[in-house]
């Protein structure tokens, strides 16, 4: 399978439902900001674990966020242990980044988009919540701990970025 079909399958994204029907619109990717990305993994991506992970300060929905990584030959950064939050945590340096999980198919739960189980878990206090009726996707919040957060917004607790994750 050639490494354009997977991003096709992913240009889906940045909508939130309808404000008089409730109905989530079919979703896109915003193209221009996608093809801004590299379309390979950049050469500054820090290593950790056997992993490389890079943070992106480009303020983006989760879909095109996922959608980049994709492109760069990656995905969204899946936390699967205390070690790798830690690490995560010192990368986002009190930056709100989205990270690699959503519960689209059934609220609170979870997957992480590269099909690890969903075992570790590094929740703020409260989360997640679903604030709105409209928060399925996972982001770091103060001191890196997660946040249940919209595909995309204004508020001070959105991301401004997010992070890729690159296999060994």
């Amino acid at each position: 399978m050639s490494r354009a079909l997977p991003l096709l399958l992913l240009l889906v994204g940045c909508a939130s439902r309808h404000p008089v029907t409730n109905t989530v619109p079919t979703p896109h990717v915003n193209a221009a900001a996608l093809a801004a990305f590299p379309t390979t993994r950049p050469a500054d991506a820090v290593a950790f674990g056997g992993q490389r992970y890079k943070a992106f300060d480009d303020e983006v929905c989760w879909h095109t966020a996922r959608a980049a990584c994709v492109r760069m030959g990656g995905h969204l950064v899946c936390i699967e242990t205390k070690a790798e939050q830690d690490f995560i945590a010192k990368l986002a340096n009190g930056r709100y980044f989205y990270l690699g999980a959503e519960d689209e198919a059934k609220e609170f739960e979870f997957r992480w988009v590269n099909g690890a189980k969903w075992e570790f878990t590094a929740w703020f206090d409260g989360q997640p919540n679903n604030y709105g009726g409209e928060e399925r996707y996972l982001a770091t919040y103060d001191g890196g701990d997660w946040v249940d957060v919209a595909d995309e917004g204004s508020g001070f607790w959105m991301p401004k970025g997010f992070i890729c994750e690159w296999e060994k």
